[in-house]
């Protein structure tokens, strides 16, 4: 016989703060993952108007570039990648066995490495803007 176990309402939104580390990191890689395919679309989408000749890529590029907006969202893609590629190097070495008792420390190692490498990107990323 197998035993059930009560996991709660659907509706139990309480249950975010029994989340470990494990379960941040697995939401946050999903996460990051569907937002670079969104990304991906995006990038296909801007780069669809090369098909109408160099000068409206360029012109498409320069109005980009030159919008608050799209520099801050370029600072959050950095972020999101740069995430992504440390949480699954770090899943990578968990697969392998490696680093198994420590998957805690390694996806908050992963969260300051992404911090700064992101917070030492912003002025390249923000050069010119102001």
């Amino acid at each position: 016989m197998s035993q059930s176990y009560n996991r709660g309402l659907v509706e139990d939104f309480g249950r975010w703060r029994e989340f470990s580390a494990g379960m941040w990191a697995w939401i946050f890689h999903k996460f990051t993952g569907w937002v670079l395919i969104g990304y991906l679309f995006t990038h296909i989408a801007v780069l669809s108007t090369s098909t109408a000749g160099p000068e409206t890529y360029t012109a498409t590029i320069q109005g980009l570039e030159e919008l608050f907006l799209v520099r801050i969202g370029e600072v959050g893609l950095l972020a999101v990648a740069v995430f992504h590629i440390l949480n699954g190097v770090r899943l990578l070495f968990v697969d392998l066995g490696m680093g198994l008792e420590s998957q805690d420390k390694s996806f908050y190692a992963s969260l300051v490495v992404t911090a700064v490498i992101v917070l030492a990107s912003v002025p390249t990323f923000m050069e010119g803007v102001f």
